[in-house]
């Protein structure tokens, strides 16, 4: 297989400021993970109102390295809703800068809020309070209807082994597709098993439950074995392969920021998508997240 363009790799920054999902790290390891991911090349930052600190971790870690604003992007998102500028404008203070590279809504909505958020957007980005807009986690119906509508680049989404929904149609439309979690939240790293679940709420996950995990996990590790990387390394190339705008990566300890990866064969590809479409296909909600929009 061949990319088509280089594909960027951004840090995620939810795990240093929002603790609902996994672990919190500690500010010193928050800034330790910044500090090493600056010195791997990442240059993107992908961030939300809703992970609290993390932002002034962000630009604390970036001052204390004299990082120049035009060096670096940040990527952000903030729900819809009616104090959606006052969230945002709030961020950007946090941030120590004027304006987003990416301005983003974090979640669908109702009609109610969803259209004025988007017109919101759109006036920010004229205000240059924000480089260009998107939106994050929307459902593929959704999405092509507000890609229509208004003045979106950019829609962030998960992305791996054990979400794979919507893409083949999603990728076809006139946006940048950011993709997130390409561990599969953590279950794709070969720690975990259903005689070892994790003790989260991700224990519960459908994809976690089929029967074909187990079956993708062996399929994975005979496909690391073959290109000398590690399970993770291996669910991050299958995305990687897949050729998304750019990929966020959450990382929990800055020894972890370096991976390898590779654009994987097209039988490796097709093995694996086919293992992930069984798996997908097991989900009753249209989320990853077990949230349903339809």
């Amino acid at each position: 297989m061949k990319k088509s363009e280089e594909t960027i790799d951004a840090l995620g920054l939810w795990n240093m400021g929002d603790g609902s999902f996994h672990s919190l790290l500690s500010p010193s390891a928050a800034k330790a993970i910044i500090r090493k991911a600056w010195k791997e090349g990442i240059r993107a930052f992908d961030s939300a109102f809703s992970y609290r600190e993390a932002d002034s971790l962000l630009y604390s870690a970036l001052r204390e390295m004299n990082a120049e604003r035009c060096d670096y992007a940040i990527w952000s998102k903030v729900m819809a809703v009616p104090t959606l500028e006052r969230k945002a404008l709030s961020s950007l203070k946090r941030l120590g800068t004027d304006h987003f590279d990416i301005l983003m809504l974090h979640w669908p909505t109702n009609d109610e809020n969803l259209f004025p958020a988007l017109k919101t957007l759109e006036r920010m980005k004229d205000e240059g309070k924000t480089i260009e807009i998107g939106v994050s986690n929307f459902p593929l119906p959704l999405l092509e209807k507000v890609s229509r509508d208004f003045q979106l680049s950019y829609h962030e989404r998960p992305l791996s082994l054990i979400w794979t929904r919507e893409w083949e149609e999603e990728r076809k439309l006139s946006l940048k597709t950011i993709a997130y979690g390409p561990g599969g939240l953590g279950l794709l790293g070969g720690k975990y098993s259903h005689q070892t679940p994790p003790q989260d709420r991700r224990q519960d996950n459908e994809a976690f439950k089929s029967e074909y995990f187990p079956i993708l996990i062996d399929k994975m590790k005979e496909i690391a074995l073959k290109h000398s990387l590690t399970l993770y390394e291996t669910a991050y190339s299958f995305v990687y392969s897949m050729n998304p705008w750019a990929i966020v990566r959450g990382i929990g300890k800055a020894e972890d920021t370096k991976i390898r990866k590779c654009v994987l064969d097209q039988e490796d590809m097709d093995s694996l998508s086919s293992l992930s479409s069984l798996i997908v296909s097991t989900y009753s909600k249209d989320n990853i997240f077990a949230h349903s929009w339809s």
